[in-house]
């Protein structure tokens, strides 16, 4: 393989490397934003639900 050959698959291997890196972080945002939603979320579903209902649990068969 020549040196220019070489250089070029480098270069495409790296540029390769960077497009993967620009994408996981776009998703590592994405799942950021999701799970804070999901984290303001929470509080408002303990308001919803009776208090009494979770508090025991029935094992007879």
């Amino acid at each position: 393989m020549d040196i220019a050959a070489l250089s070029s698959a480098v270069s495409q291997a790296s540029v390769s490397n960077q497009a993967n890196i620009l994408v996981m972080k776009k998703v590592m945002d994405t799942a950021d934003t999701q799970s804070q939603g999901l984290l303001e979320l929470l509080p408002a579903t303990s308001r919803i639900s009776p208090s009494h209902l979770g508090n025991s649990i029935d094992i007879s068969a």
